[in-house]
């Protein structure tokens, strides 16, 4: 049996349309995000005391407890599921520069919205590059992390406050 060209070139053509985009990656922001998005990697052993792990931003480096606690965008994040080796996440951000994108840990308890608060919370990891911004007409792209649980750190390690 033969095939005429014909047929043989809408079928090489239907074939190509149908591949869309080929191998090329899948975008890990969602189409429209304004924010930014990437991958955490977990290494360690997970905390028995593990409540949740979250990423939030920081427009200016937070230089009080108050910093810590009210300048963090988004205000109430949303959680990072942390049970496998690798997560992905995006965090709805307004426009401009952010100089500090971090994922922290939370200890099982009450957040109080008080330097209390620091007693609950790990920095786990941290992106910080004061010349980065998020577009106005989109997302930054892979900001990636590596977490390890072996070796969480206070945030009191990065910010000047004393917990009452």
């Amino acid at each position: 049996m033969s095939l005429r060209p014909a047929a043989v070139c809408v079928a090489v053509l239907a074939a190509a349309m149908a591949c869309d985009a080929g191998l090329e990656p899948e975008p890990i922001c969602a189409r429209g995000l304004v924010g930014v998005c990437g991958t955490i990697r977990f290494s360690g052993t997970i905390p028995d005391s593990t409540d949740n792990v979250f990423v939030a931003a920081y427009v200016s480096f937070p230089q009080t407890c108050n910093d810590l606690i009210f300048n963090r965008q988004p205000f109430i994040p949303s959680s990072v599921p942390y049970s496998d080796s690798v997560a992905l996440y995006s965090i709805e951000l307004l426009s401009g520069p952010y100089e500090w994108v971090l994922a922290v840990w939370k200890k099982v308890g009450n957040l109080t919205l008080t330097a209390n608060d620091t007693t609950l919370l790990r920095v786990a990891g941290y992106y910080r590059d004061p010349a980065d911004s998020v577009p106005s007409n989109g997302a930054a792209d892979s900001v990636d992390f590596t977490v390890n649980f072996d070796s969480l750190k206070p945030a009191t390690d990065f910010v000047t406050c004393t917990a009452r």
